[in-house]
């Protein structure tokens, strides 16, 4: 059975003949130091590191890397990526140094800092912070989601992999609605809107979700065709639950994913796969029923995230795309006979009737050893045969 043959059952819940491996996504990759530090260790070069995400200092990991980790899965990313950086030579505003996406967003940490002391980059500055009405954000200088500029040589590449390779082909992230308004007014100011200002809110999520309407339409008429999965962000919810009140969510922000998601589906023959942290199993009825495929990270370190719980109460509604290793504790913390066990007890939970695609829960941080990260593969490969 090939990777892509692998990917696909798994996402149908089929038993394939091993469990699929990730690395690499904007939501699975691996953070530059740690890359770096990793490589030594396994004596291995790459003598072209490109981000996959400037903004959180995360890698596009070497063939390399990806082979012997037997990795199933190849990325097809748009220039830039979702927050598109036009030029990662970070700049100084006021107390910050960083970058601008294509939204007006400065992605920043403390400008007392050297530059390469900087692990990632935050949404500091943000441009509606200070916006009162609609007309504000419906007049705001919006991105062209039909620019075609980021695709240009995409086809090309994606056609290649998919005729010339048996992976499953990736792409990055392609939508954000309600997350990206966190980005654009500021995370407590949503919040707080959510409930007294909700009007603001809503009209920025509209101009997203025509901005990413047209960015995947322009997208998938380049590439859609040879993918096999889509990704789509949108965090909802954190350590101990959702952000928001359940009842808004499902009448305000789930009709607008909905949309977005059916808007994928109709454009091309893929799965989505969805990225939120945080405890999520009150939604996960919800994203089955926008069309969502898989769930992503599957942060098992937050609250009512437990494997075997997660996996008996929605393994048939949802494929399970993460979950590896707690990546809060044990991976950076742990030793590598821990990681190990971990990793074999999350596999027992999730591995039945298919449903699960194996990755590390969110990207791998700076501080983690490369000696823990091959424990976590390691045991990923011992673990990952069905009988």
């Amino acid at each position: 059975m090939n990777s892509r043959e692998r990917v696909n059952l798994a996402l149908n819940h089929v038993e394939p003949d091993k469990v699929p491996l990730d690395l690499g996504g904007n939501q699975s990759s691996i953070h530059i130091k740690a890359y770096i530090n990793l490589l030594e260790f396994l004596e291995i070069n790459d003598d072209n590191i490109q981000y996959c995400d400037f903004v959180e200092q995360n890698v596009v990991p070497c063939e390399k890397l990806l082979q012997k980790f037997e990795i199933d899965t190849r990325y097809i990313r748009p220039l830039g990526g979702m927050v598109k950086i036009d030029d990662v030579n970070p700049q100084y505003e006021g107390k910050y140094v960083g970058v601008y996406d294509q939204f007006g967003v400065f992605w920043g940490n403390s400008a007392t800092k050297e530059l390469d002391d900087i692990l990632y980059y935050d949404p500091v500055i943000h441009p509606f912070a200070e916006f009162k009405t609609v007309q504000e954000i419906e007049n705001y200088e919006w991105p062209s989601g039909t620019d075609k500029t980021p695709f240009i040589g995409l086809k090309d590449y994606a056609k290649k992999l998919s005729q010339n390779t048996d992976f499953a082909l990736i792409s990055s992230p392609t939508g954000c609605i309600y997350e990206y308004t966190t980005f654009l007014f500021g995370f407590s100011k949503v919040l707080r809107y959510l409930k007294t200002k909700f009007e603001l809110i809503e009209a920025a999520m509209k101009c997203l979700l025509k901005y990413w309407i047209d960015y995947n339409t322009t997208f998938l008429d380049e590439v859609g065709q040879y993918l096999d999965v889509v990704c789509i962000n949108g965090d909802l919810a954190e350590q101990a639950g959702p952000i928001m009140n359940l009842k808004l969510y499902k009448q305000k922000i789930k009709p607008l994913e909905k949309t977005l998601s059916q808007k994928v589906h109709e454009l091309a023959d893929v799965k989505i796969n969805y990225h939120s942290c945080g405890s999520i199993p009150q939604f996960v009825p919800h994203f089955a029923e926008i069309g969502y495929d898989a769930l992503n990270p599957v942060q098992i370190s937050a609250y009512d995230m437990e494997p075997c719980s997660l996996k008996k109460r929605f393994g048939k509604l949802i494929t399970f795309w993460g979950g590896l290793c707690n990546t809060q504790q044990t991976l950076p913390f742990g030793a590598p006979q821990q990681i190990k066990e971990e990793v074999r007890r999350n596999f027992e939970c999730f591995k039945p009737g298919g449903g699960y695609i194996a990755a590390n829960i969110h990207n791998i941080t700076a501080e983690v050893p490369p000696q823990n990260i091959l424990a976590m593969f390691d045991a990923a490969l011992v673990n990952r045969v069905y009988k």
